[in-house]
């Protein structure tokens, strides 16, 4: 197989679709070499292999014309659209056009041989879940990490490098920028790769031909229905994770009801590690074949400090990271740690050193303490919410602010749900934007209004910015404020315009300014 090393000389199409398409259609692509892969027509460069499959909303076929005078060397394609008789016939006289069946599951399959199968030069971590997975694998990028040889990571944060990302916008990029960033990781001298893994991206087979050595699942809770058909949908979605060939080990989370159907599943495939936060999950330990839980746990205001007991060693591991909801993502990093070879000892060492994930429950740092303390996090779902309020609650003993609101263009059932975990565990709620894309942002504050009990009792303001002002001008210095949804994200969604805005910058900001 060719490396990513020297894809400047091309890769042979026979190479790309050998036991793809059947042998006449192989012969005829005898002598034609690519130099490149693209989906997108606007990325299409000399020499290139153009691939046209069904998308999300058009059909990649219309694009062919442009592809070609781009310089596409061949296409593959598949299904049907309009023109397409009209299109073929337009393309096929100047460059091959190869049927490809089932070309959306098998788009992975050629990234992957044009790369030289990366992943299977790397020990292959994937995670999945409703929440959690950047912080779980960040936690295990960061434990993996050494300064010789760095941890490779795919995710909501970015591809590339623990210390170096490039932010994609998805979760799970397509299949050619996996495979793309996975030869990158590979050819750089690394041994590791952590990658966040979304329902979307197994439901569309963007990690179709990744070899994962181990899975991870962190929990399933209501989020995606705007995509999803049914909750069956999504979790069977999450399930292709641990049907992926090759697979080694699962690491799952026993505190979760579809995690342990999810464990019986897996038995006898391949080891199964699961995990709990319940000091009391000893029984647990029928559902795999080792178990790694908490003891105890204590939270402060500086963090956790958690005992653990696991098949290859027992332990405190103390982190300076905030919620009860960490205890778990600490204990799935840890068994994954530990599948993947790591010491206990040197596993529970590293994780002590442990920096909170950009976004996740990270406390704003200002030189101000007469003010109120400023927790930010991404929680979007209303499982995600009520488990960072409780922790709120567990680390601190002031007056509780909850500032948040819901994504527009995505799922609306979620919107009344989401109220009702903030104002369970919040003194005071105020309710705002999230990214309203093409919706009227009082139209989805509405809807989350809706959900409260005491509506009367609740703030709105549809202006991010003054709804994060307003709680700081109205809590105490001994009070606690948790902005959440947005996290780590750089800008705030109005129609198709991102704007630039960070709540942990913005909060920094106003507090600076505070007389």
């Amino acid at each position: 197989m060719m490396t990513a090393q020297n894809l400047q000389t091309g890769v042979a199409l026979t190479e790309l679709l050998q036991g793809l398409v059947d042998s006449e259609q192989l012969a005829a692509c005898r002598g034609v070499q690519v130099s490149s892969l693209a989906q997108d027509n606007r990325q299409v460069h000399d020499g290139g292999l153009f691939i046209a499959a069904q998308g999300f909303n058009t059909h990649g076929l219309i694009y062919a014309v442009d592809a070609v005078a781009k310089g596409a060397a061949a296409i593959v394609w598949d299904g049907d659209c309009d023109r397409r008789d009209e299109i073929l016939d337009q393309v096929s006289n100047k460059v091959l056009c190869i049927q490809v069946e089932n070309l959306k599951d098998n788009i992975g399959e050629i990234a992957s041989r044009f790369y030289g199968e990366p992943s299977r030069r790397l020990h292959v971590i994937g995670i999945t879940g409703t929440d959690g997975k950047t912080s779980i694998a960040h936690t295990i990028a960061q434990a993996l990490d050494s300064h010789d040889v760095h941890c490779g990571v795919l995710g909501t944060l970015g591809n590339g490098f623990i210390n170096d990302l490039h932010p994609t916008g998805l979760t799970t990029a397509d299949a050619l920028e996996v495979q793309r960033t996975l030869a990158e990781i590979a050819q750089a001298g690394s041994h590791h790769v952590v990658m966040e893994v979304s329902s979307h991206g197994l439901d569309q087979g963007r990690v179709n031909a990744v070899a994962f050595d181990t899975a991870v699942f962190s929990n399933l809770a209501q989020d995606h229905m705007d995509y999803h058909a049914t909750r069956d949908d999504y979790a069977d979605a999450k399930r292709k994770l641990f049907t992926m060939p090759g697979l080694k080990a699962a690491v799952i989370n026993l505190d979760d009801a579809f995690g342990r159907e999810l464990a019986a599943d897996c038995r006898g495939r391949m080891a199964v590690w699961g995990y709990s936060a319940n000091p009391d999950a000893a029984d647990l330990s029928s559902h795999v074949d080792f178990l790694v839980r908490a003891k105890s746990v204590s939270a402060s205001a500086e963090g956790l400090d958690i005992a653990v007991q696991s098949p290859k060693g027992v332990g405190h591991i103390r982190v300076g990271l905030l919620g009860q909801f960490n205890v778990s993502n600490i204990l799935a990093a840890l068994s994954a740690l530990l599948v993947s070879g790591m010491e206990f000892e040197t596993a529970v060492e590293r994780l002590h050193h442990i920096q909170p994930v950009f976004g996740r429950m990270q406390r704003v740092l200002t030189n101000r303490d007469d003010v109120a303390s400023v927790i930010i996090d991404y929680a979007h779902t209303p499982q995600a919410l009520a488990a960072a309020c409780r922790s709120v609650r567990e680390h601190f003993d002031g007056a509780f602010w909850c500032v948040f609101g819901c994504g527009g263009d995505r799922d609306k059932s979620k919107r009344p749900l989401m109220a009702q975990a903030a104002e369970q565990y919040a003194d005071h709620v105020i309710v705002t934007s999230d990214n309203p894309r093409h919706e009227n942002p009082q139209t989805i504050i509405k809807q989350i209004v809706a959900g409260f009990k005491q509506p009367e009792k609740h703030y709105t303001e549809p202006d991010r910015k003054a709804a994060i002002a307003y709680a700081l001008q109205q809590a105490g210095p001994d009070d606690v404020i948790l902005i959440a949804g947005k996290g780590h994200e750089s800008s705030q969604i109005v129609g198709d315009v991102h704007i630039a805005f960070n709540d942990y910058r913005v909060a920094q900001e106003l507090i600076e300014a505070m007389p």
